[in-house]
């Protein structure tokens, strides 16, 4: 399809349109939180390394190795299965969280690698899902400003929560930024999925609603 010219109201119009469709809207605001809380890594990793594990800049290095295989990993995984739309946005918000759950609370570097591991399959996979299931929704002629907006709630949030995620760990220790961006997309994934059964129970009920009709007396 050709693109669409350029015109006044565009951004308003695709605010609109996001809006009022579910499948568009959930996905960017679980994003939007994550991304501001959750993706602070090149915050939270040095810090953890340093600070929490005493491993150095040798055990960070490890530490971005571990997930960045785990990412590889998730990405073919998802690649395979090709699996989108809300539920497994769902599915997959939870095992990053549960996935980073584990790295904020490991004792070892050993034990910090292998949670690493899965916090960059549930990463990429929360991302690649969220990212698929928006082009795969938007209408063509809409789907150019709904890639922006994830692009904006993704990108532009991070920069928001970075100063907020390293005041935090100064306060509380180097394992609180890691525990905050767990119980950040734990969060998402709960509020996903309350939005999720929300929208499935109305479609439900718009289905199945009997037609009433008014027997006409007869002479």
């Amino acid at each position: 399809t050709l693109p669409t010219p350029r015109a006044r109201g565009q951004l308003r119009e695709g605010f609109r349109y996001v809006r009022h469709t579910p499948e568009l809207i959930i996905p960017l605001l679980m994003m939007g939180l994550a991304g501001c809380l959750t993706y602070e890594f090149q915050v939270t990793l040095p810090v953890m390394a340093s600070r929490g594990l005493h491993a150095g800049s040798t055990g960070f290095g490890f530490m971005t190795a571990a997930m960045g295989l785990g990412a590889v990993l998730g990405g073919l995984v998802v690649a395979a299965r090709g699996k989108i739309g809300l539920r497994a946005l769902v599915l997959a918000a939870g095992g990053f969280g549960i996935a980073l759950t584990l790295a904020a609370l490991a004792p070892s570097l050993p034990l910090e690698l292998a949670a690493l591991a899965f916090v960059g399959w549930g990463s990429i996979s929360f991302m690649s899902m969220g990212n698929s299931t928006l082009q795969l929704t938007a209408a063509p002629e809409m789907r150019g400003r709904v890639m922006s907006l994830w692009f904006v709630a993704f990108q532009g949030s991070t920069p928001i929560g970075g100063p907020l995620v390293g005041w935090l760990m100064a306060v509380a220790g180097a394992r609180a930024g890691l525990g905050l961006g767990a119980v950040t997309i734990l969060t998402v994934a709960l509020g996903g999925l309350i939005a999720l059964r929300a929208t499935h129970g109305s479609a439900r009920a718009s289905r199945v609603r009997p037609e009433v009709r008014v027997a006409e007396p007869t002479t």
